[in-house]
């Protein structure tokens, strides 16, 4: 994993993810606490000016 590709540029630009980035996954109960505690921040959006896209309702 040292030689991994930044998954973003300087300009928030997300390249596309290959088989090898999903084979390196970590599953989110697995990050360090710090970590879940800063992703979970209301400061943690998608992108500034956009609004969260809402998720469609299925059958259960």
């Amino acid at each position: 994993m040292a030689n991994q590709k930044p998954l973003a540029n300087d300009e928030c630009g997300v390249r596309k993810l290959t088989q090898e980035d999903f084979a390196n996954a970590v599953p989110f109960s697995e990050l360090p606490d710090k970590l879940k505690e800063l992703l979970r921040s209301p400061e943690c959006t998608a992108a500034p000016g956009t609004e969260p896209k809402k998720r469609k309702r299925t059958a259960a």
